[in-house]
């Protein structure tokens, strides 16, 4: 489980792997995850967990990078943190 996920959000299900390593992604993870013929699938090998991650990849990484680490932010502007590194100096 990642963090912040729940139980309820979680969907678990079985692909078996057949000949040249072919698998058949099953028909409730392909609805939820909204993929289509076409699409492409990053995948990842997590060592420390030994779990592989598979995730649709995104038609614009711009976009689905949008707004991250904006908690960053929320107690001092950029302007304001520029400045008071500069005053350090």
């Amino acid at each position: 489980m990642r963090k912040g996920d729940t139980v309820e959000h979680i969907v678990k299900t079985e692909s078996e792997i057949r000949t040249k390593f072919q698998i058949t992604i099953p028909d409730d993870i392909r609805k939820k995850a909204n993929l289509h013929i076409g699409d492409t699938l990053i995948w990842q090998y997590d060592e420390m967990q030994q779990e592989i991650i598979v995730m649709p990849k995104p038609k614009s990484f711009s976009d689905k990078l949008w707004g991250l680490g904006k908690e960053l932010w929320k107690n001092e502007s950029a302007d304001d943190y520029v400045r008071n590194e500069r005053e350090k100096w």
